[in-house]
């Protein structure tokens, strides 16, 4: 099975690629690691998945539209980011980022007619707007949804993950340096 990654994540590869590495010469750390990482995965997948009723395309898509957005802001100064959960007439006033299902389409890999109904579906749940020109924004209520309750959880989650796979690195490394 092929893996497909958005051609500018830093783990993506052209199809039939070697990594280098196969299961055996992996360190048991690194194993160990890998692990931990894909169980946090799947619980934040298994969260997404009773979040958005069980189809995973539309937290994809809510994810890209947001993201795009945002990234304007942040770029230009961090601080633009907005604050836990917008009230619906501050966040209006940013100088969000508008997008299409095309860009949507093209950073993802879903095809660009199953964007449009996704982004059909987001808009009648009042998570996107589609401006004048046909721009796509994310709304405070999508900003609401992916900051509280859900992320309060997911971040602890991610955090104690991120600890147990950081103490198991540590520990290679420090073995590493006792040779």
């Amino acid at each position: 099975m092929t893996t497909l990654l958005p051609p500018d994540s830093a783990g993506s590869v052209p199809a039939g690629t070697q990594t280098g590495t196969i299961g055996a010469e992996i360190p048991r750390e690194r194993r160990l690691a890998a692990l931990h990482l894909a169980r946090y995965n799947l619980r934040y997948l298994v969260r997404l998945y009773g979040a958005f009723d069980g189809d995973l395309l539309l937290p994809i898509v809510l994810g890209e539209v947001g993201l795009y957005n945002m990234g304007g802001l942040a770029m230009e100064d961090p601080a633009n980011l907005p604050g836990a959960c917008p009230d619906e007439e501050s966040f209006r006033r940013l100088p969000l980022r508008p997008c299409n299902a095309f860009s949507i389409s093209s950073s993802t890999g879903i095809p660009r007619e199953t964007v449009r109904r996704k982004v059909s579906h987001l808009i009648q749940h009042g998570f996107i707007d589609r401006d004048p020109k046909g721009g796509l924004t994310i709304t405070a209520k999508a900003v609401g949804l992916c900051m509280k309750p859900f992320d309060e959880e997911n971040q602890s989650d991610f955090l104690t993950t991120a600890t147990r796979i950081q103490a198991i690195m540590s520990g290679s490394q420090s073995g590493q340096r006792a040779s």
